[in-house]
């Protein structure tokens, strides 16, 4: 009996499907970097008032609520469309912060965060090489990853810019290694 439900067991495990990006050690720990990485986004949006999340820094800046949202929009932009080979256009219009609350687009970029991941656990890793178009250059699919993560970094910094303007202190960077 206690054989039968090993082998039971065994043959379900061989039926589940993996998650093929889980499989692939560059996406692997992309994926470990990417959930860091939004931990740490997440807990720098959060230190911001809310009071303070829709006065840009200088007149023609982006406020923090505006930097959150084109963090969201090119997350699902370079994600799906790139990175995913859906190729369409950025969703701007479904990404704006007028009528939002902080809570409301904290959830907005956690929710992109998320989808993402999703993508990728799932993704087929045979594909990373193959390339997509980027304006006037052409990168893989492995690139694309790499540029999501860039462009996340770069504007997650000029956030903490704005905390410091503030006279906040931004959350420890150490504690989100």
């Amino acid at each position: 009996m206690e054989k039968s439900v090993i082998l039971v067991l065994f043959l379900l495990s061989l039926t589940c499907p993996k998650g093929l990006g889980q499989e692939n050690p560059f996406l692997r720990d992309f994926l470990v970097r990417w959930d860091q990485s939004k931990a740490y986004l997440l807990a720098v949006a959060e230190a911001m008032p809310e009071e303070n999340y829709f006065q840009p820094p200088y007149p023609e800046g982006k406020s923090f609520a505006e930097q959150l949202m084109h963090i969201a929009v090119i997350i699902d932009w370079h994600a799906f469309s790139k990175f995913g080979g859906s190729e369409a256009a950025i969703r701007w219009e479904d990404f704006r912060e007028q009528g939002k609350n902080k809570a409301q687009l904290i959830h907005e970029v956690a929710r992109e965060f998320d989808r993402t991941k999703q993508l990728i656990e799932g993704f087929d890793p045979d594909k990373l090489d193959e390339t997509a178009s980027y304006g006037k250059f052409s990168r893989t699919r492995r690139q694309f990853l790499l540029l999501l993560a860039d462009h996340v970094t770069h504007h997650r910094a000029q956030l903490i810019v704005y905390l410091r303007l503030q006279n906040i202190q931004p959350p420890d960077y150490i504690n989100f290694q």
